[in-house]
C-alpha cells in the first residue's frame, strides 16, 4: 500500500469512527441518521481503497455463512494462527471495515445488510480468529450477530453465536492471555496505538457484554438458574472494571434479588438489594464516563420511579422472609429432649453458617470500601426492620436471620 493511500485510509477511517459516535439527537430532526450515513460513505471509500478480497482471503464456503456461524458450535478446529504478512493484514483490515459497516447498518435498522457485513467480517477472520490482532474483533462481530438474531427471536441461533464468543474468550485467555489489539487500532501508526492497560480494559468490556447478552438469551429460554448466574457475573465484572451506569446497575441487582427470593435464598437476595441501595446512592456523585454518559439525577421522575422499584423489591423480600419464618417456627427439630434440641439447633446453625460463608463469597459484590458499604447496609436495614416489626431473633449478622417469634 502506497504511503499516500495509507494516510488517506487512516484519516477517512478515523473520521468515520467520529461520525459513528455522534448521538442521534444531535442530528437534524428529519435526518436522525445523517451522521451514520456520512460515516458509512467514508467506510465504503476506505473499502474501495483497500480493494476487493481475494479468493484466499474470502475462503469460507458459502454454505457455512448462515446458521451456526459460531465456530465452536460448528465443531471447527480452533487454533492460533497469527495474521502475518501483507495478505493476512489486508484481510484483517477489510474485516474491520466490514464490521463497522455491519454495525452501521444495524444502527440504521437495516438488519439484513448489517448481518451480511458481519458475516463477511467473520469469514475474512476465520483462520486468524484466535490471534492477538483479531480475537476482539471476531468476538464483537459474533456478539452483534447474537443480538441481531435475538431481536429476530431466533434464540437458538443467538445462543450459538454468543456461546462461541464465550468459548473463544476463555481459550484465548488460557493459551495467550495478553491484551489483544482493539478494532480501532488497525489503521493507526505504532506511536498512536493503545497502551496494554487500555487494551485490556476494552477487551474485558467486550467479554462483559458477551455475558450480559447470554444472560438475556438464557432468560428468554427459561433457563433461569443459568440466566441468574450470568447476570450476577455481569454485575460483578461491571463493578470490578468501573464500567456501569448506577441507576441501571441498581435496578438489575434488585431484579436479580427476585430470583433469589423465589428460591428462598435470603442471604443472596439481601446482598443484591443492599448493593442496589449503595450503587443507587452514587447517582449524581460519580463523574460521567464513556459507560455512564447520562446524569440520571437530572430526571427526577425517573429517579423516584426507580427508587420506588427497589423499595418494592425490599417489601417482597421482607414479606417472603416473614412467611418463611412462620413455617420455620413449626419445626421442633424432631427431638423432645430440650438439651438435645439445643445441641441439634447449634449443630444446624454451624452447618448453615459454613454453607452461607461459601455462598456469600460466591455472590459478594465489590471489594474494599464498596464491600464494607454494602455489608453496612445489610446489617443496618435488618436492625431497623426487626425493631419496627418487634421481632425477637436468634441470630443477626452477615448470615441469614432466624426469627423465633413475632410479638403481638
Amino acid at each position: 500500500m502506497a504511503s499516500v493511500p495509507r494516510v488517506e485510509i487512516r484519516e477517512k477511517f478515523q473520521a468515520a469512527l467520529a461520525l459513528s459516535r455522534v448521538e442521534l439527537h444531535k442530528n437534524p430532526e428529519k435526518e436522525p441518521y445523517k451522521s451514520k450515513y456520512s460515516a458509512r460513505a467514508l467506510l465504503e471509500e476506505v473499502k474501495a481503497l483497500l480493494g476487493p478480497a481475494t479468493e484466499d482471503e474470502d475462503e469460507r464456503p458459502q454454505a457455512e455463512d448462515g446458521l451456526g456461524e459460531g465456530d465452536h458450535a460448528l465443531g471447527l478446529p480452533t487454533e492460533v494462527v497469527e495474521a502475518e504478512g501483507p495478505v493476512a493484514q489486508r484481510a484483517v483490515r477489510l474485516a474491520v471495515i466490514e464490521f463497522h459497516l455491519g454495525v452501521n447498518h444495524i444502527d440504521t435498522e437495516e438488519l439484513s445488510a448489517g448481518e451480511e457485513h458481519l458475516v463477511k467480517c467473520l469469514r475474512l477472520l476465520r483462520r486468524y480468529r484466535l490471534s492477538h490482532d483479531c480475537i476482539s474483533l471476531y468476538i464483537q462481530a459474533q456478539n452483534n450477530l447474537g443480538i441481531l438474531w435475538s431481536e429476530r427471536e431466533e434464540i437458538e441461533t443467538a445462543q450459538a453465536y454468543l456461546e462461541s464468543s464465550e468459548a473463544l474468550y476463555n481459550q484465548y485467555m488460557k493459551e495467550i492471555g495478553s491484551p489483544p489489539l482493539d478494532p480501532t487500532e488497525h489503521f493507526l501508526p505504532e506511536e498512536e496505538k493503545l497502551t496494554e492497560q487500555e487494551r485490556s480494559k476494552r477487551f474485558e468490556k467486550v467479554y462483559t457484554h458477551n455475558l450480559y447478552y447470554l444472560a438475556q438469551v438464557y432468560q428468554h429460554m427459561e433457563m433461569f438458574e443459568k440466566a441468574a448466574h450470568y447476570c450476577h457475573s455481569t454485575l460483578k465484572r461491571q463493578l470490578e472494571h468501573n464500567a456501569y451506569h448506577p441507576m441501571e446497575w441498581a435496578i438489575n441487582a434488585a431484579t436479580l434479588s427476585q430470583f433469589y427470593i423465589n428460591k428462598l435464598c435470603f442471604m443472596e437476595a439481601r446482598h443484591c438489594l443492599s448493593a442496589a441501595n449503595v450503587i443507587f446512592g452514587q447517582i449524581g456523585k460519580i463523574p460521567a464516563t464513556e459507560d455512564t454518559p447520562e446524569t440520571e439525577g437530572d430526571v427526577p421522575e425517573l429517579y423516584h420511579q426507580r427508587k420506588g422499584e427497589i423499595a418494592r423489591c425490599w417489601i417482597k423480600y421482607c414479606l417472603t422472609l416473614m412467611q418463611n419464618a412462620q413455617l420455620s417456627m413449626q419445626d421442633n427439630i424432631g427431638e423432645l429432649d430440650l438439651d438435645k434440641q439445643s445441641e441439634l439447633r447449634a449443630l444446624r446453625k454451624k452447618e448453615l453458617d459454613e454453607e452461607e460463608n461459601i455462598r456469600k463469597k460466591a455472590v459478594q459484590f465489590g471489594t474494599g470500601e464498596l464491600c464494607d458499604a454494602i455489608s453496612a447496609v445489610e446489617e443496618k436495614y435488618w436492625i431497623d426492620f426487626l425493631i419496627r416489626r418487634n421481632c425477637s431473633v436468634m441470630y443477626l449478622g452477615d448470615k441469614s436471620v432466624t426469627v423465633l417469634s413475632l410479638k403481638k
